[in-house]
Protein backbone atom coordinates (compact mmCIF):
# COMPACT_ATOMS: atom_id res chain seq x y z
CA UNK A 1 0.00 0.00 0.00
CA UNK A 2 0.94 3.62 -0.82
CA UNK A 3 1.46 6.26 1.95
CA UNK A 4 -0.39 9.43 1.30
CA UNK A 5 0.75 12.92 3.01
CA UNK A 6 0.80 16.66 2.35
CA UNK A 7 2.16 20.02 2.64
CA UNK A 8 0.86 23.34 2.41
CA UNK A 9 2.21 25.91 0.54
CA UNK A 10 1.44 29.43 -0.04
CA UNK A 11 0.98 30.82 -3.51
CA UNK A 12 1.72 34.55 -3.91
CA UNK A 13 0.43 34.41 -7.58
CA UNK A 14 -3.58 34.57 -6.73
CA UNK A 15 -3.05 35.05 -2.75
CA UNK A 16 -4.21 31.44 -2.31
CA UNK A 17 -2.41 28.33 -0.70
CA UNK A 18 -2.06 25.26 -2.14
CA UNK A 19 -1.96 21.75 -1.05
CA UNK A 20 0.53 18.83 -2.20
CA UNK A 21 -0.38 15.51 -2.05
CA UNK A 22 2.59 13.32 -1.16
CA UNK A 23 2.40 9.55 -2.41
CA UNK A 24 5.09 7.65 -0.93
CA UNK A 25 7.55 10.50 -0.37
CA UNK A 26 7.22 11.85 -3.64
CA UNK A 27 5.09 15.15 -4.96
CA UNK A 28 2.29 13.26 -6.87
CA UNK A 29 0.86 16.21 -8.32
CA UNK A 30 4.10 17.09 -10.34
CA UNK A 31 5.71 20.30 -11.61
CA UNK A 32 3.27 21.46 -14.35
CA UNK A 33 0.68 21.37 -12.22
CA UNK A 34 -0.62 23.56 -8.59
CA UNK A 35 -2.15 21.96 -5.35
CA UNK A 36 -5.53 23.16 -4.84
CA UNK A 37 -6.29 25.32 -2.35
CA UNK A 38 -7.11 23.59 0.88
CA UNK A 39 -10.45 23.99 1.22
CA UNK A 40 -11.10 23.44 -2.53
CA UNK A 41 -9.77 20.03 -1.72
CA UNK A 42 -11.19 19.35 1.18
CA UNK A 43 -14.38 19.63 -0.45
CA UNK A 44 -12.96 16.99 -2.87
CA UNK A 45 -11.71 14.88 -0.48
CA UNK A 46 -14.78 14.35 1.62
CA UNK A 47 -17.66 14.64 -1.43
CA UNK A 48 -19.15 11.36 -0.94
CA UNK A 49 -20.47 10.39 -3.97
CA UNK A 50 -17.91 9.96 -6.41
CA UNK A 51 -16.08 8.81 -9.03
CA UNK A 52 -13.85 11.12 -9.46
CA UNK A 53 -12.16 14.16 -7.74
CA UNK A 54 -9.55 16.83 -8.93
CA UNK A 55 -6.46 16.76 -6.80
CA UNK A 56 -4.50 19.54 -9.29
CA UNK A 57 -5.20 23.10 -10.93
CA UNK A 58 -3.56 24.04 -13.80
CA UNK A 59 -0.34 26.56 -13.14
CA UNK A 60 -2.48 29.42 -13.60
CA UNK A 61 -4.24 29.38 -10.97
CA UNK A 62 -7.80 28.14 -12.31
CA UNK A 63 -9.90 25.16 -11.57
CA UNK A 64 -11.32 23.86 -14.66
CA UNK A 65 -8.27 24.68 -16.56
CA UNK A 66 -6.17 21.64 -17.31
CA UNK A 67 -7.03 19.88 -13.76
CA UNK A 68 -5.59 17.22 -12.68
CA UNK A 69 -8.76 14.42 -12.15
CA UNK A 70 -8.24 10.78 -10.37
CA UNK A 71 -10.39 8.04 -10.83
CA UNK A 72 -11.56 7.12 -7.14
CA UNK A 73 -12.35 3.08 -6.24
CA UNK A 74 -12.83 3.02 -3.06
CA UNK A 75 -13.58 -0.44 -1.10
CA UNK A 76 -14.25 -0.87 2.79
CA UNK A 77 -10.14 -1.77 2.83
CA UNK A 78 -8.36 0.91 -0.06
CA UNK A 79 -8.87 3.68 -1.70
CA UNK A 80 -7.29 3.60 -5.48
CA UNK A 81 -6.65 6.59 -7.45
CA UNK A 82 -5.78 6.09 -11.22
CA UNK A 83 -4.78 9.10 -13.26
CA UNK A 84 -4.55 9.58 -17.18
CA UNK A 85 -0.69 10.41 -17.22
CA UNK A 86 0.47 7.64 -14.21
CA UNK A 87 0.12 4.76 -12.78
CA UNK A 88 -2.49 3.88 -10.07
CA UNK A 89 -1.74 3.93 -6.60
CA UNK A 90 -3.81 2.36 -3.77
CA UNK A 91 -3.63 3.48 0.25
CA UNK A 92 -4.92 1.68 3.18
CA UNK A 93 -8.69 3.18 3.68
CA UNK A 94 -8.03 4.33 7.17
CA UNK A 95 -4.87 5.80 6.46
CA UNK A 96 -5.90 7.45 3.80
CA UNK A 97 -9.06 8.63 6.14
CA UNK A 98 -6.57 9.96 8.81
CA UNK A 99 -5.06 12.40 6.57
CA UNK A 100 -8.27 13.52 5.33
CA UNK A 101 -9.25 14.50 8.85
CA UNK A 102 -6.15 15.54 9.58
CA UNK A 103 -6.11 18.17 6.39
CA UNK A 104 -9.50 18.85 7.33
CA UNK A 105 -8.34 20.26 10.92
CA UNK A 106 -5.17 21.76 10.16
CA UNK A 107 -5.22 25.94 10.05
CA UNK A 108 -1.59 25.69 10.33
CA UNK A 109 -1.32 27.30 6.87
CA UNK A 110 -4.28 30.22 7.29
CA UNK A 111 -3.72 33.84 8.12
CA UNK A 112 -6.26 35.92 9.40
CA UNK A 113 -7.61 37.03 6.14
CA UNK A 114 -8.05 33.59 5.79
CA UNK A 115 -9.75 32.66 9.39
CA UNK A 116 -12.46 35.74 8.50
CA UNK A 117 -13.05 34.00 4.96
CA UNK A 118 -13.95 30.93 6.73
CA UNK A 119 -15.93 31.87 10.03
CA UNK A 120 -17.85 34.78 7.74
CA UNK A 121 -18.43 31.94 5.43
CA UNK A 122 -20.20 29.68 8.08
CA UNK A 123 -22.32 33.02 9.22
CA UNK A 124 -23.62 33.73 5.91
CA UNK A 125 -24.47 29.84 4.44
CA UNK A 126 -27.36 29.56 3.56
CA UNK A 127 -28.55 33.17 3.90
CA UNK A 128 -30.08 35.37 1.38
CA UNK A 129 -30.26 39.67 1.03
CA UNK A 130 -33.21 41.30 1.71
CA UNK A 131 -33.60 41.85 -2.09
CA UNK A 132 -33.86 38.09 -2.60
CA UNK A 133 -29.85 37.45 -3.24
CA UNK A 134 -28.37 34.28 -1.74
CA UNK A 135 -24.73 34.53 -0.18
CA UNK A 136 -22.14 32.61 -2.55
CA UNK A 137 -18.45 33.52 -0.51
CA UNK A 138 -16.54 36.48 1.37
CA UNK A 139 -13.04 37.48 0.44
CA UNK A 140 -10.74 39.51 2.50
CA UNK A 141 -7.92 39.07 -0.51
CA UNK A 142 -9.23 42.45 -2.78
CA UNK A 143 -8.42 45.28 -0.51
CA UNK A 144 -7.05 45.53 3.05
CA UNK A 145 -9.66 46.06 5.96
CA UNK A 146 -12.42 45.46 3.30
CA UNK A 147 -14.24 41.97 3.38
CA UNK A 148 -16.13 41.48 0.17
CA UNK A 149 -18.94 39.07 -0.58
CA UNK A 150 -20.37 37.31 -3.83
CA UNK A 151 -24.30 37.02 -3.71
CA UNK A 152 -25.86 35.78 -6.96
CA UNK A 153 -29.76 35.85 -8.06
CA UNK A 154 -31.04 34.41 -11.44
CA UNK A 155 -27.89 33.66 -12.63
CA UNK A 156 -27.08 37.83 -11.41
CA UNK A 157 -23.90 38.54 -8.93
CA UNK A 158 -23.98 41.52 -7.03
CA UNK A 159 -20.18 42.19 -4.76
CA UNK A 160 -21.50 44.01 -1.08
CA UNK A 161 -18.43 44.83 0.99
CA UNK A 162 -17.89 45.91 4.62
CA UNK A 163 -15.01 47.30 6.43
CA UNK A 164 -13.16 45.68 9.52
CA UNK A 165 -9.73 46.66 11.35
CA UNK A 166 -7.71 44.15 9.08
CA UNK A 167 -5.79 43.02 12.47
CA UNK A 168 -8.65 41.05 14.58
CA UNK A 169 -11.07 37.99 14.03
CA UNK A 170 -13.52 39.47 16.59
CA UNK A 171 -13.73 43.08 14.39
CA UNK A 172 -14.49 41.08 11.31
CA UNK A 173 -17.18 38.64 12.87
CA UNK A 174 -18.53 41.62 14.78
CA UNK A 175 -18.66 44.08 11.56
CA UNK A 176 -20.38 40.79 9.73
CA UNK A 177 -23.06 40.29 12.31
CA UNK A 178 -24.03 43.80 11.74
CA UNK A 179 -23.99 43.94 8.23
CA UNK A 180 -25.88 40.47 8.50
CA UNK A 181 -28.55 42.23 10.54
CA UNK A 182 -28.51 45.14 8.23
CA UNK A 183 -28.23 43.27 4.94
CA UNK A 184 -29.61 40.16 4.63
CA UNK A 185 -33.70 38.64 5.91
CA UNK A 186 -34.37 37.19 9.68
Amino acid sequence: MSRLSYRILPNPDDKTHEVRLIVDGADWIGEDRLGLDPPDLIFELQRTARDSIIVGRCTCGVIGCDDLVVKVARTAETVEWSRPDGPAVAFDADQFDDVVGTLARDRSWEPLGRTVERELGAMFSGKVTDDGYAFDWSSTRFRPGVVVMSVTKDGQQKLLEFSWDDATLDSALKRGRQFLRDRFED
